[in-house]
């Protein structure tokens, strides 16, 4: 008798032990897995600050954004890329747009496309925007000043590289990729019709190219 409770009692102990062995053994398998998509999104996170903070690859993926855009809204025929509209420099604009009305050449008008990013002072400014009751009132106007003078020096850049009539319509378009950045600047009195008065550019983002 006694015999009997005891491998009944042995029996009872094991498959408890088995049971938990087992559930520990899955949640240990769970933390593992968990463990592993937090690396993978972490480098994952990783990559893609490398990328923001490379301005080579930022203007690559403002153009490549760009093309696509442009690639669902016009036929091939309609624009260009990597246009050379100064004969006197071997500058590229990004894109032009060939408008309906024809140049003193008798070709077709060119409307400059290019995307500008400048992403270092957005992402300074959001930063101080998220921290603002911890920064003196005259840092955050100095940062906000620099991301202005970004946004005027992008957009001078490209009258001055690109904007040649009558090869070229007497105004451009600066693409930024992200609509965050172009309600930044948006928002900001007066700035986009001092960069289309004093520079002749329209700041347009992804949903109102």
């Amino acid at each position: 008798m006694r015999k009997t409770v005891d491998e009944k009692l042995q029996e009872t102990v094991e498959k408890r032990f088995n049971e938990s062995f087992k559930l520990i053994s899955e949640r240990l398998e769970q933390v593992h897995k968990g463990l592993g998509e937090m690396q993978t999104l972490a480098s994952g996170v990783g990559d893609l600050k490398k990328v923001l903070t490379n301005v080579k690859t930022r203007g690559n993926l403002g153009e490549i954004q760009l093309g696509a855009i442009l690639e669902q809204i016009l036929s091939p025929e309609q624009y260009e890329q990597n246009t050379i509209v100064k004969d006197s420099t071997q500058e590229r604009v990004e894109y032009v747009i060939k408008l309906p009305g024809k140049n003193n050449d008798d070709k077709s008008l060119l409307l400059p496309i290019d995307s500008k990013f400048p992403n270092e002072d957005y992402q300074r400014l959001i930063e101080a925007y998220d921290n603002i009751t911890n920064l003196n009132p005259k840092d955050v106007e100095a940062i906000s000043k620099q991301f202005e003078n970004s946004i005027k020096k992008n957009a001078k850049d490209i009258k001055d590289k690109y904007i040649n009539p009558p090869i070229t319509t007497d105004f451009a378009i600066m693409f930024v990729p992200t609509e965050g950045l172009y309600a930044e600047i948006l928002r900001r009195t007066g700035l986009f019709e001092f960069l289309q008065r004093d520079f002749k550019i329209t700041v347009v983002g992804p949903t109102n190219l």
